[in-house]
């Protein structure tokens, strides 16, 4: 991959990465005050099945299935019809879309208390059901509005504007802890006013898009044309992917399904261990998976399979750079970060523990996860949807095998954390031995010395802030002792790995040094 190239793609990471680092920011603002507010209590674990089932739906309609199939179409008419065609293909997707979300949302509200059966099946109690049943009746439709959000990332994303699409989380998150902190007042059961937060935050992710998409050159039209090639295209692309991305959401609620059998609190756990992972995989991660799939999808339409393979193995690299240490970090110093996020009030130390147990476990996973993150758009660009649905049954049945056997342990929840990270390993390597035969990817001399040393770096990091850590006070009262401790070991941590990555010389430490150096000495650059 040329400099150019890789400066725009990390420009546009940066970007993403920044807007998500914002949205999770939010998050944990919001996740510390449900901890405060709620603990981990069994009503929790209502809401938190409630609000996964319209963001089940959201990924299998837009964000999962319609998005990803898209954006190919979409950039292809791009490069090979012209913009006026591709709008015209935006417009009547979104008809189509639209009319099938007021349908879904409309089915879901209806036949809520079955869907909830379902998915929380181990719910005994009749006032915990009643709740939840209640609450997923509330957030449904804001599956219609997170739903359009997801098509303006693919247009906007297409043309070149990363910044709508990221930062609308963070109105989400904004939209929760107004519910959290003033909606709450006005209901018997405080959980409805997060409900109503929901709805809210997605009202204001959608106004956001709108301004850019002006930009872009879209213009609202209704226009239903079921009969349109490039609506047809995107179709049919779309059936093996939602089938893909219902196996993954499935895998998901299995995991919920099995730990509804499990004591109170054991959702809530996996819920905020699931936050602390996911912060890397969305800042990072998931960013430059946003940002190389429009990109693949072009050098895939002017069939530029050699590029296509420089951008996959560097993003890939990439992605580890950011995973292997995060995963080295979430392993060693668990405890003390749920200690500073998430333990006052009502979430206690043993839920602290409680937690810690399942990150320990499904960060042990988080490198294969942000390998498929970087490695499935490559499918997708190649318009090839049907083998990540493979992939992703096979997946399915290992994690839930792996899962059942698992909780049944000393482990309990932590067991279905073991299981998700056995069960995403196996499906990436099988995805990386099928990429080969397919476009027979060529990996650079210097990509498995990185590996190497990015690992090797990762452990040096691992084990000074384990021992660091193991020395210091966790349990003191104060927030800002605790908050203060923490900052500080992940400077320490962060040193450490930047020093190992730069002496043994890995390209995206180097990369940031002569940035870095550039802007210092731009003169001596030029000479």
């Amino acid at each position: 991959m040329s400099e150019k190239k890789q400066y725009s793609l990390i420009r546009s990471t940066g970007i993403v990465a920044i807007s998500t680092l914002a949205s999770r920011i939010f998050g944990f603002i919001r996740d510390m005050l449900t901890a405060q507010f709620f603990g981990a209590s069994g009503s929790l674990d209502g809401f938190f099945v409630a609000f996964r089932i319209p963001n089940l739906f959201r990924r299998l309609t837009a964000e999962g299935a319609f998005s990803v199939s898209f954006i190919p179409v979409y950039t292809d008419y791009l490069v090979n019809r012209g913009e006026k065609e591709a709008l015209e293909l935006a417009q009547k997707a979104l008809t189509a879309l639209s009319f099938f979300l007021i349908i879904i949302v409309g089915l879901g509200v209806v036949f809520s208390p079955y869907i909830v059966d379902v998915i929380a099946f181990g719910f005994k109690h009749p006032d915990k059901i009643s709740l939840t049943v209640s609450l997923n009746r509330i957030m449904f439709p804001y599956l219609f509005f997170v739903s359009i959000v997801a098509f303006c990332m693919g247009i906007l994303n297409s043309h070149n504007y990363f910044f709508a699409p990221a930062f609308s989380p963070v109105l989400l998150n904004v939209g929760i802890i107004i519910g959290i902190l003033f909606f709450r007042n006005f209901f018997e059961e405080p959980l409805y006013g997060m409900a109503y937060g929901v709805i809210f935050g997605g009202i204001l992710q959608l106004l956001l898009q709108i301004p850019y998409l002006v930009k872009s050159g879209f213009r609202l039209k209704i226009s239903l044309d079921l009969s349109h090639p490039g609506v047809r295209k995107i179709g049919a692309l779309m059936l093996p992917l939602m089938l893909g991305t219902a196996i993954y959401q499935i895998n998901i609620f299995m995991s919920t399904f099995l730990a509804s059998f499990l004591p109170d609190g054991s959702i809530s756990y996996l819920y905020y261990s699931d936050r602390l992972t996911e912060i890397v995989l969305g800042v990072f991660i998931v960013s430059i998976g946003n940002v190389i799939l429009p990109s693949m999808s072009k050098l895939s339409a002017t069939n530029d399979l050699k590029s296509l393979n420089a951008m996959f193995t560097t993003s890939l690299r990439s992605s580890l750079y950011l995973a292997l240490p995060s995963s080295a970090a979430l392993m060693t110093i668990g405890y003390p970060i749920v200690s500073v996020l998430f333990m006052r009030q009502r979430f206690t130390h043993f839920d602290a523990v409680m937690t810690e147990r399942a990150l320990f476990y499904s960060s042990i996973g988080l490198a294969a996860i942000a390998a498929l993150r970087i490695t499935t758009p490559v499918y997708y660009a190649l318009k090839d949807t049907r083998t990540p649905v493979l992939t992703s049954f096979l997946s399915f049945v290992i994690n839930i095998a792996c899962g059942y056997f698992l909780m049944q342990t000393g482990l309990k929840h932590a067991g279905l954390s073991l299981a998700n990270s056995i069960a995403v390993a196996i499906q990436i390597l099988i995805l990386f031995i099928l990429l080969y035969r397919k476009i027979g990817f060529i990996i650079p001399n210097n990509f498995v010395n990185s590996i190497i040393g990015i690992l090797v770096s990762s452990l040096i990091m691992g084990i000074i802030l384990w021992v660091l850590s193991s020395l210091l006070n966790w349990h003191h009262p104060s927030f800002i002792y605790r908050a203060s401790l923490l900052v500080m070991l992940m400077c320490v941590g962060g040193a450490i790995y930047f020093i190992c990555t730069y002496y043994l010389k890995i390209p995206e430490t180097l990369y940031v040094v002569n940035r870095f150096k550039s802007l210092l000495f731009p003169q001596t650059n030029r000479t």
